[in-house]
């Protein structure tokens, strides 16, 4: 345990808090561990305190240098984080090793954590996860690989490898939002996100929130944090132009690379029907053949002859062989071939050693394949990094600028391309791709908005019609967000009963207007929550929650919630609960909302039944918010009015998932809940900006018809009716 006392210096802290032995000898492969008491640092906030849960030692099958698609198949190892003191800490976790003559180089040792792509240690500077944050009484699980990689050579065979996992890192950090705003935790592959101005498209965000240009929430600037989660998806390899994504069940790949050996790699591209075409392929030639092919189809074919040292296109009309070129075994090499029916050239890292007439058309109803010649019976040697195809034909400069040493990546007439050939799920693909990463808008699932904790200064606590102790409807609400899970308000409320001391002894009156009380939707819940995930979008009539979907109606509240329950068997999703809509429409009706100065502005209606059918049509007024708040479906809550105070239930709510007591907010007749924007907003004999304020006690669950409008329903089917997701 670490004690932060009083200093008046902020530190790094650098815990070196657990050991990791990887022996690699000829007869073991085994990882195991110990722990090592860490050294005191002073902070002046709180305290750190980390455990680490541990996991039996791993056994591996054997030590032989193995590619990538096996090593990350082998039973990973299991390391436990749990954060049981009071700061937020933001780390790296690094496994170093052990320097000694018979060791093994570190660029040999390849390391895969969680969603992570497979890495070698030397890589990343012994880095094998970074930025994670883990909050108080939160716990991180890292599922670690470790491998020996394919290319180690002879020479390392029989050495260890020592080493020691730690985290380093700093329990206080500085983020781009200083509005105090707890930050989003992320749950079920989430991946906080960002919206590019000038493209007009949806990036992968730094989820420290540390890096400027790619950051994901700024309250004080109405940026509120936003996440996505992706489809799910069989495996596969995915097209940089994205039309023509692989699904390989088997496939040998090292590096993000393909490795043929016996069999070649169908990219199934068929029906090639332009005139011109450019194709650049990253090759390491593994062994050598007489002819050693690198992609064909049934009327062209590229290869190398290592008798003669030369490049050879061939198609069904004619063949241009290049001048001879040494080329070494283990080697990587860029070959360019551009062909327009009339002229072919070959180029190779950027130098043209071919430029001949060669006629013949493109059409094939063949596909493109790695590895193997025309007839699609030769199969060579070679391992293909990077395969590229373009409708077009590169310039010599573009080629000898962008495909000379490197790969740099031309999107201008990419038909097709592919820069990894490690088969992924589209969750995988996301989670391990870096920040600025375009996120394709059909590729999402749902779409969330993060709500933190706060607390607000009550104005009408009774729910009493046309009481104003501050004008909180003209200038907006006054909001406070707090520091984790404390509740700093001086009003108590337990259900629908409100009091002015911590003893819950005296109820509040009048008089205490003016006071703050930490909203609902965080404290009156079995456990005191930091903040809480709304769905972006109303339900779609497909089951998501995104942009440009079709709005589901037509359905009961007990089917919704049904279905919801039944996202994750690991995490709490449910139906929207009335107190947790309150606490949307407050943040709206704020500064850090629709409220400016000392005006506030109203949300656009949306009048279609089609998700965010106006990009403004939101929370913020921007494309940070939550949509569809007013207008398009009435939208059921967990509201639930009973004349017993007891839950008023159809039996289909029982039909497939028990209804859980933290899954409903419980009214009585009559009576209303601190910050549930129903009484609270009474007005005229109505609630704000002209909303519906109607309790029938002849209807059992409450039903939202704006954002400040509220009615009653039955457990019913209606084409007027859906709902919204919240997690937490």
């Amino acid at each position: 345990m670490i004690d932060l006392v009083k200093t008046k210096k902020t530190y790094f802290v650098i815990l070196a808090v657990l050991f990791v032995f990887v022996s690699l000898s000829e007869t073991t492969y085994s990882l195991f561990l110990k722990s090592e008491s860490t050294e005191d640092f002073s902070y002046n906030t709180g305290l750190l305190d980390l455990q680490f849960i541990e996991d039996e030692p791993i056994n591996l099958e054997n030590v032989f240098p193995v590619n990538d698609s096996e090593g990350i198949t082998y039973k990973p190892y299991k390391l436990t984080i749990k954060n049981t003191g009071s700061l937020i800490y933001l780390f790296n976790l690094k496994m170093i090793s052990e320097s000694s003559t018979n060791t093994i180089d570190s660029k040999y040792i390849k390391v895969k954590v969680n969603d992570e792509n497979p890495h070698t240690l030397f890589s990343t500077d012994n880095v094998i996860a970074s930025n994670i944050i883990i909050y108080p009484n939160e716990e991180i699980t890292f599922d670690i690989n470790v491998w020996l990689d394919i290319n180690t050579p002879n020479n390392e065979l029989g050495k260890t490898f020592t080493a020691k996992v730690v985290t380093t890192g700093s329990g206080i950090y500085k983020t781009s939002d200083s509005s105090g705003a707890n930050h989003p935790k992320l749950y079920d592959g989430m991946i906080p996100v960002y919206y590019d101005e000038t493209s007009k498209v949806w990036k992968k965000a730094d989820k420290s929130n540390t890096i400027e240009s790619y950051n994901w929430y700024n309250y004080d600037e109405k940026k509120w944090a936003n996440s996505i989660v992706i489809k799910k998806s069989e495996k596969q390899i995915y097209d940089l132009s994205n039309r023509n994504n692989l699904k390989v069940s088997d496939i040998t790949f090292n590096n993000g690379n393909v490795v043929i050996d016996d069999k070649y790699l169908d990219l199934n591209i068929k029906g090639y029907t332009y005139s011109t075409l450019s194709n650049v392929i990253r090759v390491k030639f593994d062994e050598f053949d007489d002819n050693n092919y690198l992609v064909s189809n049934d009327i062209i074919s590229l290869y190398y002859n290592s008798n003669d040292k030369t490049f050879n296109l061939k198609s069904n009309t004619g063949m241009v062989t290049s001048k001879p070129v040494e080329i070494a075994k283990n080697n990587w090499y860029i070959v360019v071939y551009t062909f327009d029916g009339n002229n072919a050239s070959i180029y190779l890292n950027g130098e043209n050693i071919a430029n001949t007439n060669l006629s013949g058309s493109l059409y094939s109803s063949s596909s493109f394949k790695l590895g193997t010649d025309n007839t699609f019976k030769e199969v060579s040697k070679v391992t293909i990094g990077d395969v590229l195809f373009y409708n077009r034909i590169l310039t010599n400069n573009e080629i000898t600028l962008n495909y000379k040493t490197s790969m740099n990546i031309i999107y201008d007439g990419l038909y097709s391309g592919y820069n990894n050939f490690r088969p992924m799920t589209l969750s995988e693909y996301y989670l391990s791709g870096n920040m600025g990463m375009v996120i394709n808008n059909d590729d999402i699932l749902t779409s969330y908005v993060w709500i933190p904790r706060f607390k607000y200064k009550v104005w009408n606590v009774l729910g009493e019609n046309n009481v104003d102790t501050y004008d909180a409807y003209h200038h907006g609400i006054d909001i406070s967000f707090e520091n984790l899970t404390a509740s700093s308000g001086t009003i108590y409320c337990e259900n629908t009963d409100c009091y002015s001391d911590i003893l819950k002894t005296t109820k509040v009156t009048n008089a205490d207007n003016g006071k703050y009380y930490t909203h609902s939707a965080f404290s009156n819940t079995n456990e005191e929550l930091t903040g809480l995930w709304v769905s972006k979008y109303e339900v779609s009539s497909n089951s998501e929650s995104k942009f440009a979907n079709q709005v589901s109606t037509g359905k009961k509240l007990s089917d919704y919630y049904s279905s919801i329950k039944k996202i994750s068997d690991t995490t709490d999703y449910h139906v929207i609960k009335n107190t947790e809509w309150g606490a949307i429409a407050y943040l709206t009706h704020s500064k850090y909302g629709l409220c400016n100065g000392n005006e506030c502005t109203v949300m656009s209606k949306n009048s279609t039944l089609i998700s965010g059918s106006d990009a403004f049509d939101s929370s913020t007024g921007n494309i940070y918010g939550i949509f569809d708040l007013n207008g398009s479906a009435n939208e059921y809550t967990m509201g639930n009015i009973s004349a017993d105070n007891s839950l008023n239930l159809t039996a289909s709510f029982f039909k497939d998932v028990p209804i859980g007591t933290d899954d409903y907010d419980l009214y009585g007749i009559n009576s209303f809940i601190l910050g549930d924007a129903t009484k609270e907003l009474s007005i005229n004999g109505s609630n704000w900006y002209d909303g519906i304020a109607s309790m029938n006690s002849n209807n059992n669950w409450i039903i939202r018809s704006s954002l400040y409008g509220y009615e009653t329903s039955l457990d019913i089917e209606s084409d007027n009716l859906t709902t919204r997701i919240v997690t937490k």
